[in-house]
């Protein structure tokens, strides 16, 4: 199955990093405003899902629309995740969706939890790191970051009370360690090889990797 990429509308999206992480074999959903993003970038959308608030709704796209009452429960970006899940895809690239408004982008992380949740995996990325929620349900779940020596990373409990973790090849490692909630034990770590690795136990967790500054 194709990678689905789902471009935002966040007003600080970096254009040159859009045109640089869609391939041409990707399926491309714009949520709403994001298919001006993926215009200037160059990029043809398959898809546009959106309400059209605070845009205008597109005249001359030649690809498939599906315009969402503005009166809804759903975000835009999570309308296009609900529907391409519908569709079959389980490996979703989110651009265009951090910075801005605070609240936006907290929205996008729990759309990422919203995607684990419901089996598949979704990355949100950006020129400076990416994160990404993994879960546990009957056994571990993993991630291996490979190339990212020196940045920096943080781990949280995301959707739940606490979740147990292992980290290898950080500044500070630990072994299935319970991290709660309302502590956040895992900010402000470093990636010390050029193959690290997180294991979440039980448990979800939102995985920040990013640039040190």
């Amino acid at each position: 199955m194709q990678r689905c990429v789902i471009i935002g509308a966040s007003p600080e999206t970096d254009i040159d990093f859009i045109r640089e992480s869609v391939g041409k074999d990707d399926f491309v959903v714009c949520a709403d405003g994001g298919y001006l993003s993926a215009v200037k970038a160059g990029v043809k959308p398959d898809l546009l899902i959106g309400d059209f608030d605070s845009s205008k709704y597109p005249q001359d796209m030649d690809c498939e629309i599906i315009r969402l009452p503005v009166m809804k429960a759903d975000t835009d970006t999570l309308s296009c995740i609900r529907v391409c899940l519908s569709r079959g895809y389980s490996d979703f690239l989110l651009l265009g969706m951090s910075g801005g408004r605070s609240d936006h982008t907290f929205a996008n992380y729990s759309a990422l939890l919203f995607i684990a949740n419901n089996g598949a995996q979704g990355v949100m990325s950006e020129r400076d790191g990416f994160s990404t929620v993994l879960r546990a349900d009957d056994e571990d779940a993993c991630l291996e970051i490979n190339n990212k020596n020196c940045c920096g990373f943080a781990v949280f409990p995301f959707g739940c009370k606490s979740c147990t973790v292992t980290l290898k090849g950080f500044l500070y490692n630990i072994e299935e360690k319970i991290m709660d909630a309302d502590f956040p034990f895992g900010v402000s770590n470093t990636i010390v090889s050029d193959s690290a690795a997180v294991r979440i136990h039980s448990g979800s967790a939102l995985i920040m990797v990013y640039t040190a500054k």
